[in-house]
């Protein structure tokens, strides 16, 4: 039964609406254990369907647009994890893309142990799953062509939301 998740379609709402979740519930920012628990174990299930049904588009799709992700779950909630862990932090969800600013620069070890590359051009720090095959390589778009693009929703760890893009209750 799908309690948390029900009017996600994609991964990338899946993602949104799980970030707004973990802001909300997670321990570290007054939320209980218990919930978290529950929270964590039906995105991972609804993760799998979602992927599922991704990779079959992307076997379907004669034209290469569609992607097959190899991502798990676990590496979204490692990450959202780890980055509220971290305080005076500001998160912003770009499409599948996590900006991070704010304090980071006291940071800066842990957010580099945990995957998080820095941008000079943007001067923010941001994670991906990097796909097997993607190569690495640096955008001309701005943040506003970015955020205009994919659509944005940022959080701090005292439990702000700000951005253009309405979450599901």
């Amino acid at each position: 039964m799908t309690k948390y998740f029900v009017s996600c379609r994609t991964l990338d709402e899946l993602k949104k609406v799980y970030k707004h979740l973990a802001q909300k519930h997670h321990p570290d920012v007054g939320g209980d254990t218990r919930t978290m628990q529950e929270i964590n174990a039906e995105y991972e299930a609804r993760f799998e369907v979602l992927k599922r049904s991704q990779n079959e588009q992307a076997a379907e799709d004669t034209t290469g647009k569609a992607r097959a992700t190899t991502e798990s779950a676990g590496d979204f909630i490692a990450i959202i994890d780890h980055l509220l862990k971290l305080d005076g932090l500001e998160i912003e969800l770009c499409g599948r893309w996590l900006w991070i600013g704010g304090d980071t620069k006291k940071h800066k070890e842990a957010l580099k142990a945990c995957g998080c590359r820095w941008s000079s051009s943007k001067k923010l720090w941001n994670w991906h799953f990097a796909e097997d095959g993607d190569k690495w390589h640096r955008g001309s778009k701005s943040m506003s062509q970015i955020r205009s693009k994919y659509g944005s929703t940022t959080f701090t760890r005292s439990g702000s939301i700000a951005g253009a893009d309405a979450l599901p209750a």
